[in-house]
């Protein structure tokens, strides 16, 4: 069994043709930008839209679990811990707004591509296929190892979407079978990579290594741009000369963008900080670098 939050039919951006993207919940980094702060955590989370709550209270008449209190604006305030431990969660079917809602949900792999599978001609005839991404896919390595087999077996294309951080070891029997991999590369400067995620860059680093080492040519380096963090010339050539280093010829720079802050207040975190926004004109300059060193880019 996985856990999972979302299932998007359709994707365009998440590799080659029509494809279907998975999101698998869990992640060991907490990026101060990151736009699904609902991958963060491995396991299912109440989300709570306010702005669709009438103060009607029947939550908090039904909750058994005591993890409701009222705020002082009046709104209902959830004990995260409370509701994570909580089995029968009846508030949210009493939400008669449905302002309230799980999410993240177990599922198996066989579940899941029995899902997906109906979507094949499609997937064949515009050479897609699916797309794992999360939070971070390879901290459920059992899971993803299942979805790649049924993939593989039944002629689909598959690729995943990675932070980086993740245990090499589990994964080092399967991994080579993806047809594609977008690995992030935020920085090369571990102290800054801690700062911004919460973690250092040295198990990244490895794992690139690693992977480049029999599949190079299916990797495209993500590069979220963050203006204050990664986005100075200096920053972006020591990634480039990484690829270059490790036979890597493909990127695409990610400008960044704060849609995810109303995420945040649903599930009762707060959103860090926000950064400036990218220009087009300074975005499409350090495309060109990449351009320059021999490296394909675009710019999403």
């Amino acid at each position: 069994m996985g856990i999972i939050f979302n299932i998007q039919g359709y994707a365009v951006n998440d590799g080659e043709g029509i494809r279907t993207t998975v999101f698998l919940k869990g992640c060991p980094l907490k990026c101060d930008w990151c736009s699904n702060p609902e991958g963060q955590l491995p396991y299912p989370e109440i989300f709570q839209n306010k702005e669709l709550c009438i103060k009607c209270y029947k939550c908090l008449e039904i909750c058994k679990c005591k993890s409701i209190t009222i705020s002082p604006e009046g709104y209902p305030e959830f004990s995260r811990d409370n509701f994570k431990n909580c089995k029968e969660k009846e508030c949210i079917e009493e939400c008669i707004q449905n302002g309230l809602k799980e999410i993240g949900y177990e599922i198996s792999a066989k579940e899941l591509f029995n899902k997906i599978k109906s979507n094949y001609l499609f997937y064949r005839n515009s050479n897609g296929g699916i797309t794992l991404s999360g939070g971070e896919p390879f901290i459920q390595p059992e899971f993803v190892k299942e979805i790649l087999t049924l993939a593989k077996e039944n002629g689909f294309s598959i690729g995943v979407e990675t932070c980086g951080y993740f245990s090499y070891e589990n994964v080092k029997d399967f991994i080579d079978d993806f047809d594609f991999f977008y690995f992030d590369i935020k920085t090369l400067n571990a102290e800054m990579h801690k700062e911004c995620t919460g973690l250092d860059n040295t198990v990244i680093i490895n794992n690139f290594k690693r992977l480049c080492v029999n599949s190079a040519e299916k990797i495209t380096v993500s590069i979220p741009l963050i203006p204050g963090f990664n986005t100075d010339k200096n920053s972006i050539l020591e990634i480039i000369s990484y690829c270059k280093e490790n036979n890597v010829n493909k990127a695409r720079l990610l400008a960044y963008h704060n849609l995810g802050i109303s995420k945040y207040e649903a599930l009762g975190r707060k959103y860090k900080k926000e950064f400036a926004f990218i220009s087009k004109d300074e975005s499409e300059s350090l495309k060109n670098l990449f351009l320059a060193n021999g490296i394909q880019c675009n710019v999403e």
